[in-house]
């Protein structure tokens, strides 16, 4: 198995280019089934999860053929069956429901796998499609029949995937839905415009409530997948913590304002229409109150990051509250506190007192996680070895690689 080699003590200068979101690129794909004609994707990354993705598509199957960042989908099912092998590869599996079950009224799925981060329920997503009035059992594999039928349904939660999932289902459901409590992140709006220009009828795009009314058929569309806000936070909190100049490149800091403004009084930023500029000369004393909360509040995604910045940050207090995953703290605390981290866990809120890290040998035991231990591995004195770097692989294109572009000591070993 491959690990990290970081030595840290390097600063980070240069330019960096940020690639198509994950969790964009994961949705739209799902989207896929909705019709036979071809969709082709631009900009879509090439990382793990992608690839178990477009192989999920092909075992029931659709065609997909990838020419370096251009995906194309066509074709209709010939099984409505997922893999067990194939599901239990990725969460991202579960966002092949909805577009199933409206265009061919049933789907297997056995429960998909991901990150250990937490219970991830998929109630939400079972429960919305039962008011649909799909027909919906749920042991080791979830089994939904029936066309989808107009209804109006509240999410209990924002849930991106039991939005993207139910927005899926409504566009081609007989008669009119409505959704309320849904989730605003970009890489909802992205599906929720893409579904548009395929001639879904979805009124309320980008906001909590939306008014779809289903149609028959849905077309073929060339779609742009937007830049991945969660790889850009990495490369800017690399930045923060090893210290330096870097320039992050096609991003959409729009979609960043509240890791932004994170970072905006600790360090100089400057925000342009698709860059963002840091400039890091030492460590700020701390990182105040951060909570974890549904788009456009503090992303969960970007919490181990935060986490790793606050526990090499200049001896002041830093508190944290995740919110969503109840892992992710205590997970990757425990890792840091092998690097020297002061950190204390009680249930969903941690209390970092910022100190000086050491290097260690640490363990990744989630994607973002895994980044988190970049960074921080990043900042600390001597030498840090970060195993289980599959998770981190899932989600970030040659991580290593790019940042050894801008100056880190960093290898595969």
């Amino acid at each position: 198995m491959v690990d990290y080699i970081v030595n840290g003590g390097k600063r980070l200068n240069g330019e960096i280019s940020v690639y198509g979101a994950k969790n964009c690129a994961l949705a739209l794909l799902g989207a896929s089934v909705l019709t036979d004609d071809e969709i082709i994707l631009r900009n879509c990354p090439s990382i793990v999860d992608v690839d178990n993705m477009i192989l999920l598509l092909k075992s029931i199957g659709k065609t997909v053929l990838r020419s370096g960042s251009v995906v194309r989908i066509s074709g209709g099912l010939t099984t409505t069956r997922i893999p067990k092998n194939i599901a239990s590869l990725l969460r991202g599996s579960a966002l092949i429901l909805g577009g199933a079950v409206a265009k061919y009224n049933e789907i297997e799925l056995p429960l998909p796998g991901g990150c250990a981060i937490g219970a991830r329920p998929m109630d939400i997503h079972l429960q919305g499609l039962e008011s649909l009035g799909v027909e919906v059992s749920c042991t080791d594999v979830v089994r939904c029949n029936g066309k989808p039928k107009g209804a109006s349904y509240k999410l209990r939660f924002a849930s991106v995937g039991a939005t993207e999932n139910l927005v899926c289902a409504c566009v081609m459901a007989k008669g009119e839905s409505f959704l309320y409590n849904c989730a605003t992140e970009p890489e909802v709006v992205a599906l929720e415009e893409m579904l548009v220009k395929m001639g879904a009828k979805i009124n309320g795009v980008g906001t909590p409530d939306l008014q779809i009314v289903g149609v028959e058929k849905l077309r073929g569309v060339e779609f742009d997948i937007i830049p991945d806000r969660i790889v850009a936070a990495t490369y800017l909190s690399a930045a923060a913590a090893a210290g330096g100049n870097v320039d992050v490149l096609n991003c959409c800091p729009k979609h960043m304002d509240a890791f932004l403004n994170l970072l905006h009084t600790r360090f100089k930023v400057r925000v342009f229409e698709n860059a963002i500029r840091i400039s890091s000369s030492g460590q700020p004393n701390d990182y105040g109150k951060i909570i974890t909360a549904p788009y456009p509040f503090f992303p969960t995604d970007m919490q181990s990051l935060a986490l790793s910045l606050a526990a090499c940050s200049n001896g002041g207090q830093t508190v944290i509250y995740e919110k969503l995953f109840e892992n992710r703290l205590r997970h990757n605390s425990e890792e840091l506190c092998r690097m020297g981290a002061n950190i204390v866990v009680e249930g969903d809120k941690a209390v970092i007192k910022g100190r000086n890290l050491n290097g260690a040998t640490v363990c990744s035991r989630d994607l973002r996680g895994g980044a988190g231990l970049v960074i921080a591995a990043l900042n600390a004195e001597g030498q840090s070895v970060i195993k289980g770097i599959q998770h981190i692989d899932r989600g970030y294109y040659r991580l290593a690689d790019c940042l050894k572009d801008l100056g880190a000591d960093i290898d595969e070993k």
